[in-house]
């Protein structure tokens, strides 16, 4: 059985001086495509790069019910610029993968498994999408950025830990072939789709 393991984090870098407070907010929201460092401990999402049984780095729990575990998330970076009349906040979202938080048991050796594995990093990049979304959509002020901001990320959150147990629950952790299936041809589009919007 496999099942995933989640961290998500935000990471805001966010102060006014006390001149921006009666200013315009304008926010541009933007997947930040990082790139991964090779002898890093963090795999950011890129639609070239799958996951390999090697970079699951971290020591597998013996009673663990499950045969690997992805510990993956999304997170938000941002950077705000004010020109004397209105503040420009660039907010960049990005999802990544943690090598030594991710395991795999010794008989887990498949591609089968291996692709269970990586739909859930490719349902998490589905959730950093989702997150863009939902901020390109709000109406943002000096006074309710904070607030709104985590709420939005909270409701994000909470609907991408559950579409992640909704994968796990009906392939019963990839056991369930024909849903595993299923599944692979529905994250696949998906993130066909994603990756089609930003190769235009």
């Amino acid at each position: 059985m496999i099942r995933t393991k989640f961290y998500f984090f935000t990471i805001l870098f966010f102060i006014f001086s006390l001149q921006c407070f009666s200013q315009k907010l304008v926010v541009n929201v933007f997947i930040d495509n990082k790139i991964s460092k090779p002898n890093s401990d963090t795999i950011y999402y890129d639609f070239n790069r799958k996951l390999a049984w090697p970079d699951f780095l971290g020591k597998p729990d013996p009673n663990h019910f499950g045969g690997a575990v992805t510990a993956s998330g999304f997170a938000f970076n941002s950077e705000m610029n004010f020109d004397g009349q209105k503040i420009d906040l660039a907010i960049g979202v990005y999802s990544y993968f943690i090598k030594n938080e991710s395991w795999k048991k010794a008989n887990i050796n498949s591609d089968y498994h291996l692709l269970h594995e990586q739909h859930h990093f490719d349902i998490t990049r589905i959730g950093a999408q989702k997150l863009v979304e939902e901020i390109k959509r709000a109406h943002f002020t000096k006074d309710n950025y904070n607030t709104l901001m985590n709420t939005i990320f909270k409701k994000v959150y909470d609907e991408n830990i559950a579409l992640q147990q909704q994968y796990d629950q009906e392939t019963k952790n990839s056991i369930d072939i024909k849903k595993q299936m299923e599944w692979n041809d529905k994250i696949a589009a998906e993130i066909k789709r994603l990756r089609s919007s930003y190769e235009l």
